[in-house]
Formats: C-alpha cells, structure tokens, sequence
C-alpha cells in the first residue's frame, strides 16, 4: 500500500535546515537594508541637489539647498545647523532679499528618520548661481548609520555644480 505525504522526521528534517538557512541569511539582509536606507537618502539628496541647480538656472537666481528644522512650517527656513538629519529645503532667491518665501520655496524633504544621520563638515546651506556654478565646491555631506566601516556615503559638489557619490567610512 503506498503512502502520500511526509513522515514527522522527514518534516523535522526540512524545519531544521529552514532554521540553519535563515539564521545565516538574516544578518545579511538586516544589512542590506540598512545599506540600501543610506543609498536612498543619499539619492533623494542628489535629486535635491539636481533640483537646486535646475532651479537656479531657470529663475536666474542663487538657489539655494539649506538644513531646515522646521520643515512642516508653512514657510520652512534655513537653520545653522551642520545637522541635515531634520530635513532640508531648496528655495529660489527670486527677489534677492536673502528670505525664504513661500513662491520661491521649491523642494521641502523631511527629517531622514531611522538610524540614517547625514552631517556637513561644516556647511549649513548649498548654493547654485544662476550658471548653474556651485558656489559650495568643496563642500560635503556624509551619511551614515550605527555600524562601523565602509557602510556610509559622502556627497561632493565640484565647481561646475556636479554632484558625486563616494563610498565613506562611518566610525
């Protein structure tokens, strides 16, 4: 007489190696998840940065990208802060009174959230002219998480305004 289905070792069997298998796989992806939380805010602040410089071009005017800690505000305004973890804001310097504006707001990002904190060297704002020239070359931005080693990214603006990503080493 044939049987049909599994015996309780053979069951036992398959559990076991399921157990093995995940707790291999599941250190791995906790940190590919965390890797790819730095690449996306590290992207969405390139996006911002590419938006900047649009900006500035089209208006004519000195966009600039700024830390902001009151971004749900109904006009968002730069901070000093070297902190850009509470959010940012791109506005558009269109009457060139050096005052952000509710018309010349442009992106408005909010507080990065999780363990991901994204810190200046000492810059508190980016800066296209209406050329589109990045008057912050030099300047960068670093994000990193709470893991030690190769596991950040750093954001560098050149002279023509370009952004570039690099590999950072977070302690």
């Amino acid at each position: 007489m044939k049987q049909n289905g599994f015996t309780l070792f053979e069951l036992l069997v398959a559990l076991a190696i399921a157990a093995i298998l995940v707790t291999v796989g599941l250190p791995n992806l906790r940190g590919m998840v965390m890797d790819n939380r730095i690449i996306a805010q590290a992207n969405h602040f390139v996006a911002t940065m590419n938006a900047a410089r649009s900006s500035a071009v089209r208006y004519q005017r000195t966009a600039i990208v700024c830390a902001t800690s009151d971004f749900d505000a109904a006009v968002p305004t730069c901070s000093d802060s070297t902190d850009w973890s509470n959010g940012w804001i791109v506005w558009v310097d269109k009457n060139r009174d050096t005052v952000t504006a509710a018309d010349e707001i442009v992106v408005v990002a909010p507080p990065v959230g999780g363990s991901v904190t994204m810190n200046s060297g000492g810059a508190t704002r980016f800066s296209y002219d209406a050329r589109g020239f990045s008057a912050s070359a030099g300047d960068d931005l670093s994000f990193c998480d709470n893991r030690s080693g190769e596991t950040g990214r750093v954001i560098r603006v050149n002279d023509a305004g370009r952004v570039h990503i690099t590999t950072l080493g977070c302690s």
